[in-house]
């Protein structure tokens, strides 16, 4: 039915409106704008103020700002400064021969970077008094240009070599095939790649107007496009462009940038045959053909735009006065001119091949025009809620319109808008053979006859709710994507229940490639291939989609779009081949709800507008290069090189690695291993580009990193470090091996020393043996000097005597003093020590004996003064006692006597033998008259026994015989017997 006439006037306008705007596209010719990513504070960008930019030879990318000279390495940014700078802002980044990075300042300061630092080069403060000069770099020279000179100063040695000096101002250089250009008002110049300055232009510029007045001139610019160069001036306030005729040395007027003229210029970029020119107005786009620019769209009106680079990996960087630094990662991906309002996009279908209509979540039609890159609303009637569904039949080019609880039906011809009781909260629409018409909401399942929506419809499905459907035309099956299942119904309406290993599918979106196989996408199980009621084919996460939650898919020819959670991608089903495009590379939206495609480009309905996709452009190969960024060991930054040789106690290791650039850090991970720890290769999370390692082991490793993209079958370039941590000295071969020689060594000395030792025994033992024998020798020696025939013929002659003389008592106690002497005597021979008593008791016994021989004028004492009980040397006194009585008292006239003293030293015994016979002067001289030549008793026998004694106990043993005078006369001897002795215990 017809809408009713309270609206027939709005409606009427309307259609007028649209009439005009579709028939006068391109005289109101736009552009789309590309998707820009402002970097802010949230990417750690350091300031809003920025000057200038560049990217250097390994993809770094250096900013100018307010605040100082800046590095970013896709992660971070890096500040960079200097003790001597005046002023934090920089100016005018370049990049030279060897890949140092320059800059200036206004004080007029020239830096570069050197080994990561910043290093003052020269200071022209007091040439350039406060002027921010240009400059450029050459392989031997830094030119500077000012207003009034230009300075040519050698790098090596930092002197200024040349100054060319103007009263007619210098503009900017621009370097260009090993030359550089400088315009001023009157000329343009040239330096060589001789360093060589020449005047090549004349300008033969008015420098007064009309009226006489002196023309206000500004700074002069030179810049290429294609192969033309192009000369500009402020003159009068106005920017005018020349082109320059190098062959006939003049200018040439140029058209096409009056647009320009009362806008401040920054810099000129040259892409692909455009030109691109930053202002105080943002960005514009000009061609150049036929002599003459041609705008082609403007971006970022509101900006001052400063400079504009592209990087490798095609990311284009805008750097502004006021708004930080925009990127535009994919030039490719543009978004089209939708009203504010109307951005949030809830359906969309293609009209034809210049126009798509879309409809709105605030309720209304938008038509737009893929040519003009213009777009229409038509206001449909407010508060009935948003724009669910629509769907342009071509057969009556009418367009259905699901509205909440309303529907219409919208005459594209005549813009003509009707009420219907159909197309209630509609899921999805088809059109089917014979202009049929099924749409699916969300409990029913409807047919239109000849889309009849007048008529009555036929219910194919109720009571359950649907996602999509989709008819199939060579097949004429109708697939129908229900909340527990997934069915097809053929011509005849009998349906088929599909299912995937026995298991229901659960689909969301459907969609058909021209090679017939139907492809459903579902809730959470990835995408589904199907061919003749069967699942063929099945992705998931494992063997490419990027999230097996696919929000919708849309055939182009053999190819899919596919929308997931993280991602936009494009599958190749005959090369099964995986694109991937992310918010990082310029997609707006992920919640998509339509997808179109006219020509090359793709167009994406969602809540966030319209934008489209260059199919043939806009995925871009991205070529990555890793390297390393840091090396820390225990902890502590150490330089980065290709090989490290370190301590056992240096194994705890710290190594960062990075790709340069905007992208790959969003989405690429890193791919590493550490041979010679674990030779299996492990993969890093998202933006993680470190690894540790602690507590390694003394041994040769290698770590390999290697860049790695899901969304790429590509292998990038792997780079390495080698380390070797070397054993602990106690582990090493040499310190085994001296280990095991002094073990060994040890071992052979113990037992030499053992086998000495024993040696040393056996020996001391014989020694012993001999000693023993030698001593009992001795003894016996000495026992029969003690029992020598002249002492016992001398006791058995007195026993007779006392016989004779019958004086029994006197014989039996010298007979008993007798037996007692030869018993003891042959008791201690056989014993080395006895009891100081018992020797004592022996010595006793026979003084007594002998003094029944020397009588009454005999008399003796013997002391022992300590208390000690000790034993000692058996029979060992009692030769020195007979001594003394035969050499010494038996010639003596008158009184005999004779003194035994013990006295116990520290570690040896002293007996003290002291007579007060007639010396041994006298003595000798008896023995030489009686042809008695023999030495004294047994003197040499206790000579060789004291020796032993000596041997055995390794104290100071002996004896000492001294003679004692009175008046100078001999009146005696003493003789001092040192002996060893035992404590009794």
């Amino acid at each position: 039915m017809k809408i009713v006439s309270s609206h027939k006037q709005p409606f009427l306008l309307i259609k007028y409106i649209l009439l005009l705007i579709l028939c006068f596209a391109p005289i109101l010719l736009q552009a789309q704008d590309p998707v820009f990513i402002q970097l802010s504070e949230k990417n750690k960008l350091p300031d809003n103020e920025f000057y200038n930019i560049l990217e250097d030879r390994k993809g770094f990318i250096w900013l100018c700002a307010n605040k100082g000279l800046y590095r970013y390495d896709g992660k971070t940014f890096k500040n960079y400064g200097n003790p001597l700078q005046r002023g934090a802002s920089v100016f005018n980044t370049q990049e030279d021969n060897l890949g140092r990075i320059w800059c200036n300042n206004i004080s007029g300061q020239f830096f570069y970077i050197l080994n990561d630092k910043l290093h003052l080069f020269t200071d022209l403060s007091k040439y350039l008094n406060g002027e921010l000069a240009d400059f450029v770099i050459t392989n031997d020279f830094l030119w500077v240009f000012t207003v009034r000179a230009i300075y040519k100063i050698d790098l090596k040695t930092k002197q200024i070599l040349e100054r060319h000096s103007t009263t007619k101002n210098f503009g900017t250089p621009f370097s260009s095939n090993n030359s550089i250009y400088v315009g001023a008002f009157d000329s343009i110049i040239s330096i060589n790649e001789d360093n060589n300055i020449t005047s090549l232009i004349e300008t033969k510029l008015p420098h007064k107007g009309k009226k006489g007045n002196a023309i206000s001139l500004g700074k002069a610019i030179i810049f290429k496009t294609n192969s033309t160069y192009i000369y500009s001036q402020i003159r009068n306030k106005k920017n005018c462009f020349y082109k320059l005729n190098f062959s006939q040395k003049k200018l040439e007027p140029l058209k096409g940038l009056e647009s320009l003229e009362k806008i401040k210029l920054y810099t000129i970029f040259e892409q692909n045959n455009e030109t691109w020119i930053t202002t105080n107005q943002g960005v514009w786009v000009f061609t150049f053909k036929n002599a003459a620019f041609q705008l082609k769209k403007r971006f970022l009106t509101d900006k001052h735009i400063t400079k504009i680079i592209k990087d490798k990996d095609d990311n284009y960087w805008l750097a502004s006065l006021n708004n930080g630094v925009c990127i535009i990662p994919n030039i490719h991906i543009e978004t089209c001119n939708i009203p504010l309002k109307e951005e949030n996009i809830k359906t969309l279908d293609k009209i034809n091949d210049t126009t798509l209509v879309t409809g709105s979540n605030h309720g209304n039609v938008i038509f737009y025009n893929t040519n003009s890159h213009t777009s229409t609303t038509i206001n449909l009637p407010a508060n009935e809620g948003k724009l669910s569904k629509l769907k342009y039949n071509p057969n009556q080019q009418k367009i259905y319109i699901s509205k909440g609880f309303r529907s219409y039906v919208l005459d594209y011809r005549n813009l003509a808008l009707e009420k219907t009781r159909f197309f209630d909260g509609v899921k999805s629409f088809s059109l089917l053979a014979h202009n049929d018409l099924l749409y699916t909401n969300h409990d029913k399942v409807i047919l239109l006859k000849n889309a009849n929506y007048h008529g009555k419809g036929k219910f194919i499905s109720t009571n359950k709710r649907t996602y999509d459907s989709f008819y199939d035309e060579k097949r004429h099956e109708v697939y129908v994507a229900f909340v527990d299942e997934l069915a097809v119904y053929d011509s005849l309406w009998n349906k088929q229940v599909i299912l995937n290993k026995e298991k229901p599918i659960y689909g969301k979106s459907i969609t058909q490639t021209t090679n017939g196989i139907v492809w459903v996408a579902t809730f959470k199980n990835g995408l589904l291939g199907i061919k003749d009621g069967k699942v063929i084919h099945h992705y998931t996460t494992e063997n490419g989609l990027t999230s097996n939650i696919v929000e919708k898919i849309k055939a182009d020819q053999n190819k899919l779009w596919i929308v997931n959670g993280n991602s936009i991608q494009e599958f190749d089903i005959l090369t099964d081949k995986f694109k991937t495009l992310t918010k990082r590379e310029g997609i707006k939206s992920y919640n998509i709800s339509g997808i179109e495609t006219v020509g090359n480009k793709s167009y994406f309905s969602s809540d966030k507008g319209l934008f489209s996709v260059d199919r043939n452009n806009a995925f871009k190969t991205l070529h990555p290069e890793v390297y390393f960024s840091a090396v820390e060991i225990n902890e502590k930054d150490t330089l980065v090189t290709s090989n490290y040789t370190l301590k056992y106690n240096q194994n705890a290791i710290k190594i960062s690695f990075n790709v340069n650039g905007f992208l790959f850090n969003q989405k690429g991970t890193y791919k590493y291993r550490l041979k010679g720890y674990n030779d299996t290769w492990l993969t890093t999370a998202i933006g993680e580009n470190s690894i540790k390692y602690n507590s390694l082991a003394a041994g040769e490793y290698t770590f390999q990193v290697q860049p790695f993209l899901n969304s790429t079958n590509t292998t990038y370039e792997i780079k390495e470090l080698y380390f070797l941590i070397k054993k602990p000295f106690w582990k090493t071969l040499w310190f085994i091996l001296l280990i095991a020689s002094l073990i060994l060594g040890g071992t052979i000395l113990y037992f030499k020393k053992a086998m000495q030792k024993k040696e040393k025994e056996r020996i001391a033992q014989l020694e012993k043996i001999s000693l023993e024998k030698e001593l009992i020798a001795i003894n016996l020696t000495a026992l029969r000097s003690q029992m020598n025939p002249h002492f016992i013929f001398n006791a058995l002659n007195s026993i007779q005597d006392l016989v004779l003389q019958q004086n029994t008592d006197a014989s039996y106690d010298y007979i008993v003093l007798f037996a007692k002497l030869i018993r003891n005597t042959l008791s201690y021979a056989n014993r080395d020590f006895i009891p100081i008593e018992k020797e004592l008791e022996f010595l006793n016994v026979y003084l007594q004996l002998e003094k029944l021989r020397f009588g009454d004028d005999f008399t003796y004492t013997i002391t022992y003064d300590a208390h000690e009980e000790l034993e000692v040397p058996s029979l060992l006194v009692q030769p020195f006692i007979e001594n003394a009585l035969v050499h010494g008292l038996l010639h003596k006239e008158g009184e005999k006597e004779l003194d035994i003293t013990f006295h116990l030293s520290e570690n040896t015994l002293q007996c003290l033998i002291t007579d007060n016979g007639i010396g041994r002067k006298k003595s000798k001289e008896i023995n030489l008259r009686q042809g008695n030549r023999h030495e004294s008793f047994a003197l040499n026998a206790i000579k060789k026994r004291l020796e032993i004694f000596q041997k055995q106990y390794a104290v100071k043993i002996g004896f000492v015989i001294e003679d004692i005078y009175k008046n100078s006369s001999p009146n005696g001897t003493r003789v001092i017997v040192t002996m060893p002795y035992r404590k009794r215990f």
